[in-house]
């Protein structure tokens, strides 16, 4: 399924108009440097891109300060997007995007998509649109990481406590059933005395979590993240994966993609979800921008290169 089919960035000329109108009214923002170069984010795609038509899986490659995540950026600001982390927005950015134009096809709900009224329809493309960046993943890696040393805590105290009890069985001497500790003590008291050790932590703490690895951790969020159909702009998702646990994103993205409506535009490095099969590629280190087979880009071929150059050591490892 395809919902942005086309996004539309501003013109040479309209990017050098908007610019010298910004620098004839610098009075009204003082703070903002109007140097050409450096009016982020106009000149970062200047004479190198104009439009990019997707497919259900279309990916932006190239290196550090190519633009994948301003593009992404500026895709979901124009969308009107939702997300989580927070990106470099500036009162430039706002004039860039508003510059900017798409095109949707959302002929699946069986009515006419209003183009004009698109902020007031129930089938708005940001409703069924998310942004998940790397800093999503990563936060949801921490507060995982916390919140499974806050529960091991707990359990070497619970299990310290009940190794007392069970050593010392010193009931309560009394309960007062109009004081809510005092019932609480007794009712734990008796939960230790008539638990084992695995039962009294599930009965107090719940069930305890599987240990994941912070690859594993980011893979069954993105999946959660990503449940149903809809557009979805994914920034370096690899980030912290294995090789074995990218190959099981990949094997989610092409089911996602074929079986279940899933439209996915994704900025990554990752030779794994770059071959990904049918995927367009859009290789940001050329201009102007071209589109290219994975196997063309400049980092597969150092890959190429290095596996070539000990495939002696690789054939006897088989």
């Amino acid at each position: 399924m395809v919902y942005l089919e086309t996004f539309y960035f501003p013109s040479v000329e309209k990017e050098e108009e908007k610019i010298q109108e910004i620098i004839e009214n610098k009075e009204q923002k003082p703070a903002i440097n109007y140097i050409a170069e450096k009016v982020y984010p106009f000149s970062l795609l200047t004479h190198r891109l104009t439009c990019l038509d997707f497919e259900p899986i279309t990916i932006l490659y190239g290196g550090n300060g190519s633009g994948k995540s301003t593009i992404l950026n500026v895709i979901s600001n124009k969308l009107h997007i939702s997300r989580e982390a927070p990106y470099n927005s500036s009162y430039l950015m706002e004039k860039y995007v508003k510059m900017c134009s798409f095109k949707t096809d959302l002929r699946y709900t069986g009515e006419e998509f209003d183009f004009l009224k698109m902020r007031n329809s129930k089938y708005d493309i940001a409703e069924i649109s998310k942004v998940i960046t790397s800093d999503d993943i990563f936060k949801k890696m921490i507060e995982k990481r916390l919140k499974d040393e806050q529960k091991r805590f707990k359990s070497e105290m619970l299990i310290a406590k009940k190794t007392k009890q069970k050593k010392d069985c010193i009931m309560p001497k009394s309960i007062n059933l109009e004081d809510r500790r005092s019932v609480e003590e007794f009712n734990d008291f008796y939960t230790m005395r008539e638990s084992s050790y695995t039962q009294y932590l599930k009965k107090t703490i719940g069930e305890v979590e599987p240990l994941y690895s912070n690859g594993e951790t980011g893979l069954l969020y993105l999946i959660e993240q990503i449940a149903d159909p809809g557009l979805y702009l994914l920034d370096e998702p690899e980030n912290s994966m294995s090789c074995e646990t990218q190959l099981k994103l990949v094997e989610f993205i092409e089911l996602s993609a074929r079986a279940y409506n899933t439209q996915f535009i994704i900025a990554t490095h990752s030779p794994f979800l770059l071959s990904i099969p049918n995927a367009k590629i859009y290789n940001l280190d050329t201009s102007p921008v071209s589109l290219s087979k994975w196997w063309e880009l400049e980092n597969m071929k150092h890959y190429f290169e290095l596996f070539n150059k000990y495939q002696t050591e690789f054939q006897k490892s088989l």
